[in-house]
């Protein structure tokens, strides 16, 4: 949400103050609301200074839950949080809510602006717990879930640090090997007569071509790094390059399993609170990590109003695991969907912890092996024409 400075006038002075709005015309309505003579509205220039984690949101949440239960009113509730809060980003989304309060929204019309932020599924709960007067037991079932995601992100990243580091040190060390050492083995070898064997030439022509290029090397992977992040803004080359991570071996098998346990767990969390099937899919679609998936999923509230089953729905995408599928029939036969939507996302989350160590297994061995592997090619192809060298000496 973006902030504007407002220049204000009464009749005894002119002074400027700043607000959160979604637009200048939000901005001068919330003055004029209060009395005052808007004269000029300018947005004002604002750097994100932090990032909101699953960490700071639960924190909130917390603090939320106690102060509701505890019957404190919102206004007081909001200041009590603000006191007590460090993140940046959080403040001044606390700030814009509070403003928002004060000037008679409810709490999830209040937060709806920073959806971004806090997620569709914080400010879909707010909501919930609103329409049905059970405010504390949607905030309690929403921290359960939100500690489930922050527990899964955490072990995801847990699990790929060890060969990220392998892979990084591997590439860096065949970088400085081919741009800085055996450049000088081949200024050596121009002063003798002894053929080259083809494998030392092949290694001496890509080293060549790294010592003249490795700047523009650096550049074209900084450039291809910063397309990648920009992606999300073009469509078409998003969606392509999230199918395309589907199909990596490994990689994309653990995107489809956590990708459907996400779903199915915030489709149980939705429904227990009371939300429809309909609008329940609708933010259930936005849990999964991968755009591809989220696009077939977008699809299904869409099915469902038209008359089909969920679990129809799900079929026709094809974007959740089959046993989830089986799991959402069975619910719907039994009138137990809730529950069943939650065994399934249970049972599919130990299936990608499962799968997670075994393929950590395989590929730590076989990160070492491959890292070996070119070491000892590299270092072969500089060491055999040494080898001849010697053996002509003799």
């Amino acid at each position: 949400m973006p902030k504007f400075t407002v220049k204000l006038a009464s009749e005894e002075k002119v002074w400027t103050e700043e607000c959160w709005a979604e637009s200048p015309e939000e901005a001068r309505k919330i003055y004029e609301k209060k009395g005052f003579a808007v004269l000029k509205v300018k947005k004002k220039i604002t750097f994100s200074r932090g990032k909101l984690r699953w960490r700071d949101r639960i924190i909130f949440a917390q603090q939320l839950l106690a102060l509701v239960k505890a019957g404190v009113p919102f206004v007081r509730a909001f200041d009590l949080i603000i006191s007590r809060t460090r993140n940046p980003r959080l403040l001044e989304i606390l700030s814009g809510a509070r403003e928002r309060v004060v000037d008679g929204a409810d709490l999830s019309e209040a937060f709806k602006p920073y959806s971004r932020d806090l997620g569709i599924l914080f400010i879909t709960a707010l909501a919930a717990g609103e329409r049905s007067g059970r405010l504390a037991f949607t905030l309690e079932k929403y921290l359960d879930y939100a500690n489930f995601m922050e527990s899964t992100y955490s072990k995801i990243k847990a699990s790929l640090t060890y060969p990220t580091i392998v892979i990084t040190v591997s590439l860096f060390l065949v970088f400085l090997l081919t741009t800085f050492v055996i450049p000088r083995f081949a200024s050596f070898y121009k002063h003798t007569n002894i053929q080259l064997p083809t494998l030392t030439v092949f290694i001496l022509s890509v080293s060549s071509f790294m010592k003249k290029n490795w700047l523009w090397i650096i550049l074209f992977l900084f450039l291809l790094a910063l397309l990648y992040k920009y992606s999300v803004k073009i469509k078409p080359l998003y969606l392509w390059i999230e199918r395309l991570k589907l199909s990596v071996p490994f990689l994309g098998e653990g995107i489809f399993l956590i990708s459907s346990s996400l779903y199915l767990r915030t489709m149980s969390f939705l429904l227990d609170g009371g939300i429809p099937v309909v609008q329940a899919s609708r933010t259930a679609a936005e849990a999964s990590p991968n755009g591809y998936l989220r696009e077939k999923l977008s699809l299904v509230p869409q099915r469902v109003s038209e008359g089909l089953s969920l679990s129809q729905a799900l079929e026709e995408t094809g974007a959740v695991e089959e046993l989830g599928i089986e799991m959402v029939k069975v619910g719907e036969n039994s009138g137990e969907i809730t529950e069943l939507l939650f065994q399934g996302a249970d049972y599919l989350e130990k299936e990608f912890e499962f799968k997670v160590r075994r393929y950590l297994g395989i590929l730590e061995p076989l990160t070492i092996l491959f890292l070996g592997l070119i070491v000892g090619i590299m270092l072969l192809s500089v060491y055999l024409p040494i080898f001849e060298l010697a053996r002509g000496i003799r």
